[in-house]
């Protein structure tokens, strides 16, 4: 059995500034950690706390850290889908979460599509945070609709983004990541601006520049891209199916009412000021607080 004292805390997710939001989290905790002078490790089966992202886990390692005394708490962002065969990686889960102490789910939107499959009665539901120096509140907006994406698979439903630019060409477009490589061509609308992916530190320089962010991707639990906007002062403009609203509350509008949110842009990017509990510092705390640190 581990000290209190003795905290060597793992995290599943390789940790990175860019790519999925696994490893946003995972960059974003352990740096947090390591204000906090709480020490991460590598080795799993040398942890006395295990943060496990998804199936993003050697299992064997997993059990052999459980038995020597080590506090799993199983982080998950999933949509299971009714009457559809488990892919693996569910299958996997399920396995998984027999083995943690407490389950986090991303957003109610989650914890509703995955709980009934989970034999945990031990769950909360923390929404994810963005680091507030990288992405400071901006005091003023500027003239672009945005858009970031990293990917450009169905979910993301890029067809009603471009059939928004098409619908509104008074407005300006600013797309940032990998908009090149959807079917079909973004540049050749007129109104639209393309950037390839960016560092966060970047994008927050590019936030400045835009009024609102259009965000049609369906059944995503709890977007990074959203809350990053947020605190930068950027309102959304979101699709209803999925958990990004629980993110945006009164920082935006749905996608119908896009036409209600470019009139109030001003109104809405001062409600996102207020949004001090999408301080990654907030959402970490609440984390130990489940580790018992």
């Amino acid at each position: 059995m581990f000290k209190k004292n003795k905290l060597h805390i793992s995290i599943s997710a390789h940790g990175g500034s860019s790519g999925g939001g696994a490893n946003t989290f995972a960059w974003n905790f352990c740096r947090y950690l390591n204000r906090k002078k709480i020490t991460t490790t590598n080795y799993l089966i040398n942890a006395s706390h295990a943060i496990v992202i998804s199936n993003k886990v050697n299992k064997l390692a997993l059990k052999i850290a459980k038995a020597r005394g080590c506090f799993i708490l199983h982080r998950l962002d999933e949509e299971f889908q009714s009457g559809v065969p488990f892919i693996s990686k569910h299958r996997q889960i399920l396995k998984i979460n027999k083995l943690a102490d407490v389950t986090v789910f991303q957003s109610n939107y989650v914890k509703d599509n995955v709980l009934p499959y989970l034999q945990t009665k031990n769950w909360e539901i923390i929404l994810n945070g963005a680091d507030s120096e990288i992405f400071p509140f901006h005091s003023k907006i500027g003239p672009y609709v945005g858009h970031v994406t990293n990917s450009v698979g169905g979910k993301k439903r890029l067809d009603i983004l471009d059939n928004i630019i098409t619908r509104y060409p008074q407005e300006k477009f600013l797309l940032v990541g990998n908009h090149k490589n959807y079917s079909n061509d973004f540049s050749r609308h007129s109104n639209v601006t393309m950037i390839d992916t960016v560092s966060k530190k970047e994008l927050s320089k590019l936030h400045k520049q835009m009024k609102c962010l259009f965000f049609p991707s369906e059944k995503d639990p709890c977007p990074n891209t959203v809350v990053e906007s947020i605190l930068s002062g950027i309102p959304v403009c979101y699709n209803i199916i999925g958990g990004t609203k629980e993110i945006v509350r009164d920082c935006g509008l749905p996608l119908n009412q896009f036409d209600n949110l470019l009139a109030k842009s001003h109104t809405y990017h001062e409600k996102c000021a207020k949004r001090q509990d999408l301080y990654f510092d907030r959402v970490a705390e609440k984390y130990l607080e489940l580790l018992d640190i």
